[in-house]
């Protein structure tokens, strides 16, 4: 391989992985914590490769973030492949949603045609412009210009226009659409069926297993995971795991279950002897669903709580099991379950018939084609009730993490709305039973997995209690710290937490004298306004040379304005936030200075994360140590992570926050960062 160095660790992270994917049956898991510069891509490559081509497993590789799946696939994977000279077809796997349907771009296009008969100027003018767009984007598919990959296009597709011409898979016709065999998504997907590593992101590979699994990927049993940047997966899984009932979506879904039964008797004319019982239930149950939600909504309308949250003085309050409001929406809520299940158990079975109509030649193509995707909608979304009914019934248990229930008011197609929210405290139980418990294998791989030194926290949100120490792994970083980076904690007056202008006004001071002008360096704020602010109070000759995010630049293209500046001979300053204090790659001379002006610290203000504190106090323990102190430490780890990228790299950080020295917890969070020579 051009520029391999042979590293130890890497070797030992390699053979790590390989022996765990050699146990038994439930006991293939490999969790392991890799600094920068170790080669993870190619430590789990090596490891995890020959094991699933002899057992016949698809090796499905998960990321957190687009620029490591593209460095995957157009960088790591190839020279994988032809250094090792194993044939091995690697293809990137997205969900339906990210491909354009034929057959609803080519609804569209008739629709679009037709006259619009409407005497509004400003309609007519944007419908104009849509259509036109319609028009040309079928066009380009069809003359083979473009592959109908939202993500191979340069310029963007508004969102409305995107979500009249792809689908979900309760929508797609599948074998049965007569375009099939040209079908963007089909052609990727027959592809996969030859490959043998899947390149996913973590969002893709929770929605399926939340679904079941299997429906875009193969099967977990088929299957060994890796999951790259596992550090972000609990959050990502939490945010699968919850579920919400949105007020506006289900009247919008209940009126389309209610036109497309319409059209449904008449399609499904083949199958009328089957259909008297459905026909009498669903008339009794969509107009239940209906008068069931106007009743929810008129007591939470009474409530003051709720009146808060519509005036827009509370954003996300909570509400608790037996309190007066969720003893109230109870006996709605256990109506509309019963309902809602009748409803889904219909649609999926139409779905079905028109399927096999097609197929029999007894429902015309176009019918199914334009009939499926609404029918579709209404079995997702009250399957998607069923799942949210689960959570918000599910009765709070003695000794038991409960479920977290709260409100909040939401934009939905161009108006605001009601939703109640529901998840779990953790998503330990989610991961456990929808992935661990049936994948082959998995390896959860990142640079940042300890807070603290320990894999305690990590262990616990990701449901790994029942693998023992055998299976964690923390490698030591190949970088020489002492030679190649220097750590300085300058003397600051004033502490953030106490007079926040002040310290700012320090924060200014300190950086007009530590910032070389001639350097690239990243200055990494907490906050918005904090960073605002100092910005404001820097000289000329500095904010000149200042890349400020959430100014005029996209991050994306911060980072290649900054590259262009270093590379001309110039110096540049990036402020950013955190989307800058983890997944940045700015190696050598494109970072030689990281500053950090405070210490990450997580603000819990989200209502699961406000729960799992009370828990915690509840349980006799301390939510600051066991929730607070190892999330800060793994961010600052992160953080300070953006200065060495390889080892030939040089350069300083430097930490504006004197809690590093005064504060007991100071001193444990310098113990747990990299060895760096003290200034």
């Amino acid at each position: 391989m051009p520029d391999f160095k042979a590293r130890p660790q890497q070797v030992a992270m390699s053979q790590f992985i390989a022996d765990r994917m050699n146990q038994p049956e439930h006991q293939r898991m490999a969790v392991v914590e890799a600094p920068t510069g170790v080669g993870k891509t190619l430590a789990y490559l090596a490891g995890a490769i020959d094991i699933a081509l002899e057992q016949k497993k698809m090796l499905v590789i998960s990321t957190a973030t687009v620029n490591l799946q593209q460095q995957l696939m157009q960088k790591d994977l190839p020279q994988f492949v032809s250094a090792t000279g194993k044939e091995i077809k690697f293809i990137q796997a997205k969900g339906r949603r990210r491909y354009l349907c034929p057959s609803k771009l080519s609804s569209v296009v008739n629709d679009a045609n037709q006259q619009n008969l409407s005497f509004d100027v400003d309609a007519k003018y944007q419908q104009a412009k849509q259509k036109s767009r319609v028009k040309e984007l079928f066009q380009q598919w069809d003359s083979g210009k473009w592959d109908g990959d939202r993500d191979s296009r340069s310029d963007s597709i508004e969102p409305a226009i995107w979500h009249d011409i792809s689908t979900d898979s309760e929508g797609c016709a599948g074998k049965s659409c007569s375009k099939y065999q040209r079908c963007p998504y089909y052609i990727v997907r027959r592809e996969m069926m030859s490959a043998q590593v899947i390149i996913a992101n973590h969002d893709l590979v929770l929605s399926d297993a939340d679904l079941g699994g299997g429906l875009v990927l193969p099967n977990p049993e088929e299957v060994l995971f890796v999951f790259d940047e596992a550090h972000n997966l609990p959050q990502k899984a939490l945010d699968h795991a919850a579920k919400a009932l949105n007020f506006a979506q289900l009247y919008q879904t209940t009126e389309t279950a209610d036109s497309v039964l319409k059209k449904l008797t008449k399609a499904l004319a083949y199958r009328q002897h089957d259909f008297g019982f459905m026909l009498m239930e669903l008339r009794r149950d969509l107009p239940g669903v209906i008068t069931l939600l106007q009743q929810m909504e008129t007591l939470l309308e009474s409530d003051d709580l709720v009146q808060d949250v519509i005036s827009g003085k509370l954003s996300e309050p909570r509400i608790y099991w037996q309190s007066p409001l969720v003893n109230a929406l109870v006996p709605a809520c256990q109506g509309l379950f019963q309902r809602a299940n009748i409803i889904y158990k219909h649609y999926k079975v139409f779905a079905q018939w028109l399927k096999d109509g097609i197929e029999t030649q007894q429902v015309p193509n176009r019918v199914a084609e334009v009939l499926l995707p609404q029918v579709g909608t209404v079995q997702n979304i009250f399957g998607y009730l069923i799942d949210f009914m689960g959570l918000f019934l599910d009765e709070d248990k003695p000794n038991f993490p409960p479920n977290v229930r709260w409100l909040s008011y939401e934009k939905f197609a161009k108006e605001t709305t009601l939703v109640i929210n529901a998840g779990p405290m953790t998503a330990a139980y989610f991961l456990e039973s929808s992935l661990w418990n049936r994948a082959y294998g998995a390896v959860l791989t990142s640079a940042t997995l300890r807070g603290l030194g320990l894999f305690q926290r990590f262990r616990s949100d990701c449901g790994l209690k029942r693998f023992n120490e055998s299976h964690f792994l923390a490698v030591k970083s190949p970088f020489n710290y002492q030679q190649q980076a220097t750590l300085s904690l300058p003397e600051m007056k004033t502490l953030p937490n106490d007079n926040v202008i002040d310290w700012q006004r320090e924060v200014a001071a300190q950086l007009g004298i530590i910032i070389n002008k001639q350097e690239a360096t990243l200055v990494l704020f907490t906050s918005k306004v904090a960073m605002d602010f100092i910005y404001q109070q820097l000289p000329n000759d500095i904010t000149d040379l200042i890349l400020l995010q959430g100014d005029k630049l996209s991050p994306k293209n911060m980072i290649v304005e900054h590259i262009q500046r270093i590379e001309t001979g110039q110096g540049s300053i990036i402020f950013g936030l955190d989307r800058f204090a983890e997944g940045v790659d700015l190696p050598g001379k494109l970072c030689s200075h990281v500053i950090i002006t405070k210490l990450p610290f997580p603000v819990f203000t989200r209502p699961i994360e406000q729960a799992k504190q009370e828990w915690i106090l509840r349980s006799g323990g301390q939510p600051f140590v066991a929730l607070s102190l190892p999330a800060v430490s793994v961010r600052l780890i992160q953080a300070c992570g953006r200065l060495l990228r390889k080892e030939t790299d040089i350069g300083r950080i430097t930490i504006l926050d004197r809690r590093l020295l005064t504060k007991a917890y100071g001193k444990q969070l310098l113990e747990y960062l990299p060895d760096y020579k003290r200034v």
